[in-house]
């Protein structure tokens, strides 16, 4: 009895041996009474692959030789228009399956009540085992990352996702075309996010089969370059800037309810009294300076203007008085940093020496971001050394950035004795990579 209808799309480019195997073990999972064609698109491989579809004579594959290489998403878009089928699987050439992979999925996508969009599975390395993608979540530092663990409770039942990798999929072919398929501005990542996303604009649900496994060599059918990470990124998060902001300021509301234990791992140091007083507001303000280090990231890494290029011509120094003939400042209690139209840095650092450092008790100091962040460093006695500072400030997007630091003399607990202005020579600071003298 004919059960279902399904076309599975598969891309290919190069990798003669792990597409064979792939075929091989895709014929023999799929059960026997369901009707389901095989579509190869094989995207301008140059390592016999041609030659071997050649071959192929069963009459359920269907074989499309784009002329040149036209990439993840339009080779698969070119094998969806073709499909025949009511369900779409959409294949990488670099998986090996088993028997009962294909079920949980469908039962998933097909489900009256659970309104599935696209469905996902959970999928093991082929070199060691481990689990590679049980997922796609929004990590707090605003990165798309797989989800490598699977809790108990989730062990059986349909789990919700914010996305899934497209290297496994199943989606309703009249869902597919109501999007557009593939968005082919992408080359070679980031299509199978921005697909989700597509499909939650239309209200649809992201699953993840935690009962369908499948090996999978990871990226082996892509040669993915950096440079073109960063392009795909960038497409993905202008294309859904305010909906990764609006995830990403949730997941900070929730990280700042649950207390500095959850959030420690992501901030380096520690909020200020006054930051939390306003937990929505601090979130927002979280989520907005990832997104702005990741965009930093990509114009740079692309060539585009860096929107920190220059910060020596935009900063002003207070509290550090000069010392004669040198290019050292000696520091008052407190001092600071300020610098125009600065949104977003991966580091601050200020660097110097301690005066008298062998005689002189330990020392703390004490670094100050804005209103929102600091952080304290203990200087034992006899070090003399000062090269502190904060990974990943998050700044207030004010007209002006403000970093003020202090220097205190603390006993051998840590507590405050006095201040200890006059007994330290700054200089110079190093903000997002640049140096800056500590005196315009």
């Amino acid at each position: 009895m004919v059960l279902k209808t399904i076309s599975f799309v598969v891309p290919l480019f190069n990798h003669l041996k792990e597409s064979q195997a792939m075929l091989e073990s895709l014929a023999n999972s799929v059960p026997p009474d369901f009707d389901c064609e095989i579509i190869l698109v094989d995207d301008y491989s140059t390592d016999g692959t041609r030659e071997w579809l050649r071959t192929l004579q069963d009459p359920h594959i269907r074989i499309v030789l784009n002329p040149v290489n036209l990439g993840y998403a339009k080779s698969n878009n070119i094998g969806a228009q073709l499909a025949a089928g009511k369900i779409l699987g959409l294949l990488n050439n670099d998986l090996v399956f088993q028997s009962g992979w294909l079920e949980p999925m469908l039962q998933i996508l097909e489900s009256t009540t659970l309104n599935a969009g696209l469905v996902g599975n959970v999928q093991y390395r082929v070199a060691d085992g481990e689990i590679d993608h049980a997922g796609v979540e929004l990590n707090p530092r605003a990165q798309f990352v797989h989800i490598t663990k699977l809790s108990p409770d989730q062990s059986h039942s349909p789990v919700e996702c914010l996305a899934v990798t497209g290297a496994c999929v199943l989606i309703q072919k009249s869902d597919f075309d109501l999007v557009g398929g593939f968005d082919e501005s992408y080359l070679n990542g980031c299509e199978d996010i921005d697909l989700c996303f597509k499909l939650h604009a239309l209200g649809k649900q992201i699953y993840l089969a935690p009962d369908s496994h499948i090996e999978h060599h990871v990226s082996l059918s892509r040669n993915r370059t950096s440079i073109q990470n960063q392009r795909n990124s960038q497409i993905l998060f202008t294309k859904w800037h305010r909906e990764i902001l609006d995830i990403l300021t949730q997941e900070w509301i929730d990280l700042l309810e649950a207390g500095a234990l959850a959030y420690a791992k992501y901030i380096d140091g520690d909020f200020t009294d006054q930051f939390l007083s306003d937990i929505t507001a601090g979130a927002a303000l979280i989520a907005q300076s990832m997104l702005l280090r990741e965009e930093y990231q990509w114009m740079r890494a692309l060539g585009c203007d860096d929107p920190n290029a220059n910060l020596e011509d935009r900063y002003e120094v207070s509290g550090l008085i000069p010392v004669a003939s040198s290019h050292l400042y000696l520091a008052d209690h407190e001092f600071e940093l300020s610098i125009a139209n600065l949104r977003a840095i991966r580091s601050f650092f200020v660097c110097g020496r301690k005066i008298n450092a062998q005689v002189s008790g330990p020392m703390a100091i004490t670094i100050f971001v804005d209103d929102n962040q600091t952080k304290t460093y203990i200087l034992p006695r006899g070090d003399a050394t000062i090269n502190l500072g904060i990974v990943d400030p998050i700044l207030s997007g004010r007209d002006v950035s403000r970093f003020k630091v202090r220097v205190d003399y603390v006993d051998e607990e840590g507590r405050y004795l006095k201040d200890a202005g006059k007994t330290t020579l700054i200089t110079h600071f190093v903000v997002d990579g640049q140096t800056i003298a500590a005196i315009p």
